[in-house]
């Protein structure tokens, strides 16, 4: 009969409550600098945001969406922790491009989330949300 040797036991035994505190909580080992410094890694459909996704940092100064092919954002809903709604003004007629952005005002210090949405010249909708919070 194969059994494991106890040296395998132990040290399976030592990194399983770390493996399952790592699933519980994403953030768990990573140093605060390692959320403003790593990039966004793209969705599904090729899309990168700035802020990205889970971002924790200082307050971004404009919304950016980078798309595979040009897109005209349309919108961009930014909504605080406690639900209040922060205004972004979206350039209405602004030309399709692969990267798109729009201003944001100065945040506070709290969580936020961004739901955006972006139009093709061939009329094809997309749209997102990320979250992130400003220190």
């Amino acid at each position: 009969m194969n059994r494991p040797s106890l040296a395998v036991l132990a040290l399976f035994a030592a990194f399983a409550p770390a493996a399952a505190l790592a699933q519980a909580d994403p953030h768990a080992g990573m140093a605060m600098q390692d959320h403003a410094t790593t990039p966004a890694a793209p969705t599904p459909e090729g899309v990168v945001t700035s802020p990205a996704d889970n971002f924790m940092g200082a307050a971004p100064t404009a919304f950016s969406v980078t798309f595979p092919h040009p897109m005209t954002l349309t919108s961009v809903k930014l909504t605080s922790a406690a639900g209040q709604a922060v205004d972004v003004a979206v350039a209405s007629a602004s030309t399709p491009s692969a990267t798109v952005s729009a201003p944001l005002p100065a945040l506070a210090p709290g969580s936020y989330s961004a739901a955006w949405s972006a139009t093709g010249s061939d009329g094809h909708q997309m749209s997102g949300v990320v979250r992130f919070m400003v220190h």
